[in-house]
């Protein structure tokens, strides 16, 4: 079922009426109910994936949990001094390491083997995989106890808003969310309402309208070379970020609508200074997933402190402290190529972002000399030109992605000398299949996003309008809405719901 259709509007508003009509105790069956139908209207093996994960997890976790009871229980029946009690949980630790393994081959195999598939297209089996598997590890880990309940456990895993884009929860949060009563207010409705119409406007008026033109320099990028490559670089980022960030808006919009609250997964990341901050307000939920359940368990491995000893011996003890984060920072963008697809130009994209975020990190004492050494690097100038900088390598680095390194060369190398230039100032943007007024709609869109990206730096600019008149917050809002259905793409045979992260 598709984000942007009819049928999807009218499952919300079924599942609105029904999930307000019945007492608050089992609005929690409601949604998972409905999480079910959605998955099983992309045909029956829609919902036997997220079955077997959610099978595995509880049965899993759930043995996890008795043996760590039975080991405490056993413990303090035969009187174990601390020795003996570290000797013995080591032992228990291990059966559940064996345990937890178990589920993550079996569940990121069911991933790997799933994901390069033609179903891979219409089902987002890696944000499930990744909070199913998160659950998993955090009992292991002894941060909360298994979840008794089969069926509430389901729901975290199936829970269809989530199935999309993400965000990635954590079950101590989710569970909170889930499970409790919501009862219905006019006012937490409307404004999930309005962070929905703006997720729609950014999909429909910005990515959906500018995605034909970046599709035609992106897909030959060996016909569109210097400024061309420029403006098609431009165009990705931008679709990407409206698409991605539009998703997540709907999705957010429409858990608030029903009382819940999720995860935020973007924090104004072209307002970044480098690409380290980048990364952190970007899919914040699946960078920080990467970052727990990759990034520190591996610097902290027995391989890095033997990989840290050999690198010590070689470049000396300053470079093998830092070993540990070299060798995790390299596993997690390695995944992380890997997680957008399986083939060497994405390995590469996410090397590449690694080398820039490593040497950023190595230079660190460099930048800090620098800007006590010259007094402007401290002005708000010098701020923007960190934030366009930050945006020019992100876009560079997306390049990656559809473009050869050395195409790439080739590209800049043309741009130096002024190639495409003349061309695009003569009309060369209307031979990618737009023509004026489409140039201005989007522009228009462009304008308003940064407007209320600036804005929202103060705060929530829904939460702010609603503080203050009423008439002001319906006029905007109504004014969008006008926008939106206007100026969207729509279209016989139009395609706009397939959402860029859709297939990730």
């Amino acid at each position: 079922m598709l984000l942007v259709s009819y049928s999807f509007a009218a499952f919300c508003l079924a599942l609105f009426a029904v999930y307000y009509l019945f007492p608050g105790r089992f609005q929690w069956i409601v949604l998972l109910v409905f999480s079910c139908l959605f998955y099983v209207y992309g045909g029956v093996r829609g919902i036997a994936y997220p079955l077997v994960t959610t099978g595995s997890a509880w049965l899993l976790a759930g043995q996890i949990g008795r043996q760590t009871k039975e080991a405490g229980r056993y413990m303090k029946e035969q009187g174990f001094d601390r020795i003996q009690k570290k000797a013995y949980t080591k032992q228990v630790k291990k059966k559940q390491r064996r345990l937890m393994i178990v589920g993550l081959v079996l569940n990121f195999g069911i991933l790997a083997a799933v994901k390069y598939t033609s179903f891979f297209m219409t089902l987002g089996i890696s944000y499930y995989t990744f909070q199913a598997m998160g659950y998993l590890i955090d009992v292991y880990r002894r941060k909360y106890e298994p979840e008794r309940n089969p069926a509430k456990l389901a729901l975290f895993v199936v829970f269809f808003l989530q199935l999309t884009a993400g965000p990635i929860g954590r079950f101590d949060h989710m569970r909170e969310e889930l499970f409790r009563e919501h009862h219905f207010s006019l006012a937490g409705f409307r404004l999930g309402a309005e962070r929905v119409l703006w997720g729609y406007f950014k999909k429909l008026v910005i990515a959906d309208r500018i995605g034909p033109a970046a599709a035609v320099i992106t897909g030959s990028p060996e016909l569109y070379g210097g400024f061309f490559a420029f403006v098609g670089m431009l165009f990705h980022v931008i679709e990407l970020y409206a698409d991605f960030s539009g998703c997540i808006d709907i999705v957010l919009g429409l858990s608030q609508m029903l009382g819940i609250t999720l995860p935020e997964n973007f924090e104004r990341p072209f307002f970044s200074k480098n690409l380290s901050e980048f990364w952190r307000r970007w899919h914040m939920s699946l960078m920080q997933w990467f970052r727990e359940y990759i990034f520190f368990p591996v610097s902290t491995s027995r391989l890095s402190q033997r990989f840290a000893k050999a690198v010590g011996r070689v470049w000396g003890r300053k470079a093998g402290s830092r070993a540990p984060v070299w060798l995790a920072s390299l596993v997690v963008w390695f995944v992380t190529g890997i997680w957008h697809g399986a083939s060497w130009r994405f390995v590469t994209w996410g090397l590449a972002n690694c080398a820039v975020i490593l040497a950023s990190q190595e230079l660190s004492g460099v930048y800090r000399a620098f800007h006590d050494r010259f007094a402007f690097s401290n002005r708000l100038q010098y701020r923007y030109f960190e934030i366009l900088r930050t945006c020019l390598v992100f876009g560079l680095l997306q390049m990656l992605l559809y473009a050869s390194v050395s195409d790439i060369f080739a590209m800049f190398l043309g741009m130096a000398a002024g190639e495409g230039l003349s061309e695009l100032c003569s009309g060369g943007l209307l031979t990618l299949g737009l023509n004026g007024a489409d140039y201005g709609i989007f522009l228009l869109g462009i304008f308003l996003v940064f407007f209320a990206e600036i804005l929202g730096r103060g705060g929530s600019v829904r939460e702010r309008l609603e503080g203050g008149p009423k008439w002001l917050c319906y006029l905007l809002f109504f004014s969008l809405f006008l926008l939106a259905i206007t100026t969207g793409v729509y279209g016989h045979g139009y395609d706009a719901s397939q959402f860029i992260y859709n297939q990730f």
